[in-house]
């Protein structure tokens, strides 16, 4: 995921440009006939080259989401979205993986509202948004042999967030922060400018995150929307 934003919109306004000439896409020799792929994939390594007609155009990069748009044999057109642009090009269907969520088991602990949120990682300190409460959804995975080994989650822009806790008829709240695990590192820190998480799953090995939100103090109906699992958050006193 490094490198993401820059390097997407630059290939982005040069394929844009070459669709916009070329009416189309063109693929490399392959043989059509390959059944359809997902509708929603994402890209799983950096610098992955991106096909137009027999020419190398671009690259992009781990974690950009892309909506799979044709399949012929080991190729997938796709198309990705820069703003109000998109733009198209072929790239191997191994450097891709299922945007999804629908072969993880997925559950979510009960939980309540609080109006001050004690830091998890440090002790001394607490959190307050005047006029809002706290709630703290922690979320099991439960990876199968069907689970794609990567997740990427993201919900830097609000509307085009894949990880949000939906209220009330229109209430919509991203993450204020999450418990981020480091890499050789017992200490976990409470992840409050990191806009995005990358789930590393394997088949029989669960993995326990844990979101906070701010919501209305009223709110009380809460819907926890991770891509395209939608959870209800059960509620209890504790």
């Amino acid at each position: 995921m490094r490198k993401t934003s820059q390097s997407l919109v630059h290939l982005g306004l040069l394929l844009w440009v070459a669709a916009l000439a070329a009416g189309e896409a063109a693929a490399p020799d392959t043989k059509e006939g390959a059944p359809a792929g997902p509708r929603y994939a994402v890209i799983i390594q950096d610098r992955v080259p991106v096909q137009f007609e027999q020419a190398q155009i671009g690259e992009l990069n781990e974690g950009v989401r892309v909506e799979v748009r044709e399949t012929r044999d080991d190729w997938c057109r796709v198309r990705a979205t820069i703003g109000k642009n998109w733009f198209e090009g072929w790239v191997r269907t191994a450097m891709t993986a299922p945007d999804s969520l629908l072969d993880v088991g997925v559950k979510v602990a009960p939980t309540w509202p609080q109006d001050i949120y004690r830091d998890p990682v440090d002790s001394r300190r607490d959190h307050i948004v005047p006029g809002m409460q706290f709630l703290e959804v922690r979320v099991k995975f439960e990876p199968t042999e069907k689970s794609p080994q990567r997740v990427y989650l993201q919900w830097a822009d609000g509307p085009t967030a894949d990880l949000y806790l939906r209220y009330g008829r229109d209430g919509r709240a991203t993450p204020y922060g999450f418990i981020r695990r480091v890499a050789g590192v017992t200490r976990s820190v409470f992840e409050r400018d990191e806009k995005r998480q990358t789930l590393l799953l394997a088949p029989g090995e669960a993995v326990i995150e844990a979101y906070v939100f701010t919501v209305p103090v009223r709110a009380r109906d809460f819907d926890l929307v991770l891509k395209d699992v939608t959870l209800r958050v059960p509620l209890t006193r504790r």
